[in-house]
């Protein structure tokens, strides 16, 4: 059985959570993702240890710089 591979390059984005919610930084998608079956799902990539809003800001630059892709394969 073959599977599909969908590559896309959707913009991230830095958020940061509300202090009453715990505080602490994370990357989203910008858009909404087209590939069968994730079209309205949020898709963020949070972290176990607290990241500050400038760690992730670099993270968030490495992978931009690096041409970071998204890939599902179903």
């Amino acid at each position: 059985m073959s599977k599909n591979e969908y590559t896309t390059e959707p913009p991230l984005k830095l958020c940061e959570w509300a202090e009453e919610q715990g505080g602490g930084a994370y990357i989203a998608f910008e858009e909404y993702v087209d590939i069968p079956g994730l079209e309205d799902a949020d898709i963020s990539f949070e972290f176990k240890r607290d990241n500050s809003f400038e760690e992730i800001r670099e993270l968030v630059s490495e992978l931009k710089r690096r041409g970071f892709q998204f890939v599902v394969r179903k």
